[in-house]
């Protein structure tokens, strides 16, 4: 061994970084789960329908999708002839790749999941995966980590470019105060949805006017902000009910309900079924 040497061929496991030319499904678990890694994945044919934290989409050919840690995703229907080409990054993969990039576009692809990119584009970015994987497959390569993270920024960098240029470009692209509150509302839902579950409580944070604010919530997503609070409440409920062998009781007390009655009424209003009921599938 060299005397301070400061590159490893240091293992990298599936958990922590995962790639696929061609694919006919999503690297999800399940048709409803909690993204655990960031997925960066193309449609190369046929279209699947998508829904990410609420948001209903129709995933085509010649797009990317960009999917973060967190995310509750849904994967509903696939066209028989569905190919993607895809990788996944662990959350502390996707930190350090992302180092110093600015919050705005990291931001951007939270409530952007989905973006168009073009077949010549496509063509190009199959060409980097190949690379990408031949590196990751390199595992006698001293260098192979380091060379690995940096083709990954090179890609993400890229991205941000091409991005950033289009928003330049569009004549819509200025600065729109109504989207601006939506993604506020949105990212203070994700975060205090377990105790807070009222209208009223997100329209004086924002410092809007609770009928103000579902008319923003109408305009973007197509209901209202009691439901959409309501919905995201639910979704995360399903997943927890689903993931986790918890008692019924410690996940009322985890989302702050004020005893298992309620949140069975609660849940069973609005889904149909009781929790038990929906745990049992």
């Amino acid at each position: 061994m060299y005397p301070n040497e400061v590159f490893s061929n240091t293992e990298l496991t599936e958990d922590e970084f995962a790639i696929a030319l061609t694919s006919n499904k999503l690297p999800l678990n399940s048709a409803l789960a909690k993204a655990g890694k960031c997925i960066i994945c193309y449609c190369l044919n046929g279209e699947a329908e998508i829904e990410v934290n609420l948001t209903k989409h129709r995933f085509v050919k010649s797009e990317i999708m960009v999917i973060f840690p967190s995310q509750i995703v849904e994967q509903k229907k696939i066209s028989p002839d569905f190919l993607i080409m895809y990788f996944t990054l662990a959350p502390h993969i996707l930190q350090e790749v992302t180092f110093r990039f600015p919050p705005s576009f990291l931001n951007f692809l939270h409530y952007h999941f989905y973006y168009r990119v073009g077949d010549e584009t496509v063509k190009e970015e199959a060409v980097r995966f190949k690379e990408i994987e031949e590196k990751y497959l390199d595992t006698e390569n001293f260098c192979r980590r380091e060379i690995l993270m940096n083709l990954l920024r090179i890609f993400f960098l890229e991205l941000f470019d091409k991005i950033r240029r289009d928003e330049l470009t569009q004549s819509g692209s200025k600065h729109n105060r109504k989207a601006e509150i939506y993604e506020k509302f949105c990212n203070l839902v994700m975060r205090t949805y377990k105790r807070n579950r009222d209208v009223k409580f997100y329209a004086d944070a924002l410092s809007i006017s609770s009928k103000y604010l579902s008319i923003i919530t109408m305009e973007h997503s197509s209901f209202g902000a009691k439901q959409w609070i309501d919905d995201y409440a639910i979704l995360e409920l399903k997943v927890r009910l689903k993931s986790t062998s918890d008692s019924f009781q410690k996940i009322a007390d985890e989302f702050n309900f004020s005893d298992l009655a309620f949140m069975s009424k609660y849940f069973k209003s609005r889904v149909g079924i009781s929790p038990s009921e929906f745990r049992k599938g």
